[in-house]
């Protein structure tokens, strides 16, 4: 592993362990494709040790790891080959997240626009707060409130169609 002037090997070791299944999980919710959320998880953690990113604390860290899965992530969607492909996994195997959970929800979350669904998976899966989510996302806090109101709605009707 390359070393990074800012931290050292067991420095980056430990980043990573605390923060791999977070920036996967957002990688996967925005891309829908396990190979495309590895690597998206690579190249996010390699910005991480050529950047000059010292963090003050270890949310500070966490924030930024997400904030930069989130537009990595975007930027990926917005490349035209991205929209011009079909994966032949999710024509094969619709459910590509049994590997990652076998919760009809989380399903249901991962189904929603990304507008709601980033925002229940920082509420409900990471704990944040909505003023800590409206930092993250640089989004008014009322709006945060607005897209889970909304997010919990549509989940709600969503599963009842289900039962």
């Amino acid at each position: 592993m390359e070393s990074s002037s800012l931290y050292t090997n067991s420095e980056i070791i430990d980043i990573y362990n605390r923060n791999v299944d977070t920036v996967y999980r957002i990688s996967l919710m925005y891309l829908k494709n396990i190979p495309d959320a590895e690597d998206a998880v690579q190249d996010i953690f390699l910005k991480l040790i050529h950047g000059n990113h010292k963090f003050e604390n270890l949310e500070h860290e966490k924030a930024w790891l997400i904030v930069t899965s989130q537009n990595y992530c975007k930027n990926i969607l917005k490349n035209w080959w991205i929209k011009k492909r079909t994966d032949i996994n999710s024509i094969l195997e619709p459910s590509y997240m049994e590997d990652l959970s076998h919760d009809n929800i989380w399903q249901q979350v991962l189904s929603l626009p990304n507008k709601y669904k980033m925002v229940i998976y920082l509420y409900y899966y990471e704990g944040y707060s909505t003023d800590e989510i409206s930092e993250l996302l640089k989004i008014k806090s009322s709006t945060i409130r607005t897209r889970l109101c909304r997010a919990r709605k549509r989940l709600k009707i969503i599963l009842e169609e289900e039962s």
